[in-house]
């Protein structure tokens, strides 16, 4: 009987072993499909929580600053969009991780305790992260991780790509008409209730009193009020039709002699000057033009790390 007994125990154990593939099989399965990969960029995944977790906080932070939340339609030509941003960016931190600019996890923790610095104890930040749609502590580590590797990469690619003066300077006198400034007028206002004390603010500016002082004592406009009433140096097409009209009749020192009625009320108008039409100088452009072509070369770059990884999106999954 003792062979039997062996074969019989072998036997047993094949069948644990066949029960314990197959429910690891199972639940991986089970696995895959409650967290599909959704793209693939060169050895990396990007599973469906990662992108929900991403496209949640991009969608929170658009529906603030556009004032009103994205249809589900609108959402869903969204998501493939967003997925194919996202697998651009992690190829830009694979790149900068093959560059040297991985952030260390000194960096990262530094920038987190920098975080939990606003807040009373670190349940507190949990609590804040998952009021925001980050789920955990570690999840938000990988965030700060993937952003600081990524700027660090950035900055490094733009102090590598330096535009010499004489560049810049022939990029300006090519593209001079875009610099282009039309014709401005800069005036001074005194806003006020009604079309009587607008009279009453005429007459005391005919009787000396200074245009600035009155419109610090009697303006309704708190844009303008502190400042005198100033209202800067503006083409035509700026203002309300009926202040624009009468800003037009006046020549520079001028002020308005009959009140000016708005949907804002009534104004006294005051032009100091006009400044002819031109083009902005050189250096007033320079800084403008030196990052408008830093930031087409540092593009360039980034499609090119991007065009040599391999990507793989299956937005059927999202």
């Amino acid at each position: 009987m003792r062979p039997l007994l062996g074969v019989s125990c072998r036997g047993e154990s094949m069948n644990l072993k066949l029960a314990i593939f197959l429910i690891t099989a199972l639940w991986s399965l089970v696995m895959a499909q409650s967290d599909p990969v959704v793209a693939t960029v060169a050895s990396i995944t990007i599973t469906k929580s990662q992108f929900d977790l991403q496209f949640g906080l991009f969608v929170r932070d658009a529906e603030r600053q556009r004032g009103q939340a994205y249809s589900e339609e609108a959402l869903a030509v969204l998501k493939p969009r967003f997925l194919e941003r996202m697998a651009h960016d992690q190829a830009i931190v694979l790149g900068a991780e093959a560059a040297g600019f991985a952030a260390s996890k000194e960096a990262v923790e530094a920038a987190i305790e920098e975080i939990k610095a606003d807040f009373e104890s670190e349940e507190e930040l949990v609590r804040a992260l998952k009021e925001a749609g980050i789920p955990s502590l570690e999840a938000y580590r990988g965030l700060v991780y993937e952003a600081l590797t990524y700027n660090a990469y950035l900055e490094h690619l733009l102090q590598q790509l330096q535009i010499s003066e004489p560049a810049l300077r022939m990029l300006y006198l090519v593209s001079k008409q875009q610099f282009a400034v039309p014709t401005r007028y800069c005036s001074s206002h005194i806003l006020v209730g009604t079309a009587q004390e607008a009279s009453q603010v005429i007459v005391r500016l005919g009787k000396g009193e200074k245009f600035a002082d009155l419109a610090k004592e009697l303006s309704q406009d708190p844009g303008s009020k502190d400042e005198g009433g100033d209202l800067g140096c503006e083409p035509r097409g700026t203002y309300v039709a009926p202040f624009e009209q009468a800003l037009m009749t006046l020549k520079p020192g001028e002020s308005s002699k009959t009140p000016v009625k708005t949907e804002f009320g009534y104004h006294v108008i005051l032009l100091n000057r006009i400044e002819a039409a031109g083009f902005q100088t050189f250096d007033q452009v320079k800084g403008e033009l030196d990052q408008t072509v830093r930031r087409a070369a540092l593009q360039k770059v980034l499609d090119s790390i991007v065009s040599r990884t391999p990507i793989q999106l299956f937005p059927e999954n999202l």
